[in-house]
């Protein structure tokens, strides 16, 4: 199968489970639903979600669509969570972004006080999300690990140090920290979360833990390049966003071709992690995706 038959047919799956979970716009409170449908589907690229079923389908040894339907609760909640923080990043109070996924950002639509709400019903529902799994051993874990990598352990205490950096001098094991909370956590987790589902060995677990975070600084990084020399083609919103909000930067603080050395550092460990595992080829190609978008 072709690797983009493959994202493409896995996001519809997840597309139509979204659907499904989320209350339609005409539901009242309609603004605050319809605040949630419009930062869902804004044509997210799915990352964490599709990582999750690629490797759970890696695990068990072959893809098959069918199987996944188990996974649709826990890829969805996973989705829901990254889209809350992004609608939270984008506020006034903390990146102040007008556009977000080549559309305005969900405050700028539907007002500051209707965004944070959505933010927050995000969460809850991917919470909500994971206590019908039917396992409830299962379901208790996927709680705790996505708890965690949502909690000040993970994107949101990544998030604060974030806030509370800007303006600052800070030193590289600072930006790391909060790249790794910030954008490394939610990806560990969808890993993690699918050698739970599995029944993987501890091992295995904290060997896919380490790959995303490698792939999730790496991520960062490139991030970091792009809204230096990047265009809103390829961000989605208008590049330089970071030095506005005088935020520290793997560039501002160590250049850009040495940021690119270490993106492309970071992949090439991040290959080695899997390199040796079976059916590894669609987790090889987030590593490839990455290391395309570097300039």
């Amino acid at each position: 199968m072709l690797i983009q038959e493959y994202f493409k047919t896995r996001k519809v799956i997840l597309e139509k489970a979204l659907d499904k979970y989320l209350a339609p716009s005409d539901e009242y409170p309609q603004q605050l639903h319809e605040a949630m449908r419009y930062s869902v589907f804004s044509e997210g690229k799915r990352l964490r979600p599709i990582l999750f079923f690629a490797t759970y389908e890696m695990l068990i040894g072959r893809k098959n669509i069918n199987r996944l339907e188990r996974l649709l609760s826990t890829a969805c909640a996973l989705e829901l969570v990254h889209t809350a923080s992004l609608i939270h990043d984008d506020l006034p109070s903390v990146d102040n972004s007008r556009e977000r996924r080549g559309q305005l950002s969900c405050h700028i639509k539907f007002g500051e006080a209707t965004a944070i709400l959505a933010g927050d019903a995000l969460i809850t529902k991917a919470i909500e999300i994971l206590t019908e799994i039917k396992n409830k051993n299962i379901s208790l874990n996927c709680i705790q690990i996505l708890t965690k990598a949502m909690s000040t352990r993970g994107m949101i205490g990544g998030q604060a140090v974030d806030i509370l950096s800007a303006k600052k001098k800070i030193n590289i094991n600072t930006l790391r920290y909060i790249h790794l909370k910030k954008t490394g956590a939610l990806l560990q987790a969808a890993m993690e979360l699918a050698c739970i589902i599995y029944g993987a060995e501890e091992n295995t677990s904290i060997t896919l833990g380490n790959f995303a975070l490698n792939l999730g600084l790496a991520y960062q990084i490139v991030d970091d390049i792009l809204d230096e020399v990047g265009s809103f083609d390829i961000l989605g919103k208008e590049p330089g966003g970071d030095s506005r909000n005088n935020k520290a930067t793997y560039p501002s603080l160590i250049g850009l071709e040495k940021s690119k050395k270490m993106a492309e550092k970071l992949l090439r460990d991040s290959y080695n992690l899997i390199k040796n595992m079976k059916n590894n080829d669609v987790l090889i190609e987030f590593v490839n995706m990455i290391k395309d978008r570097l300039p």
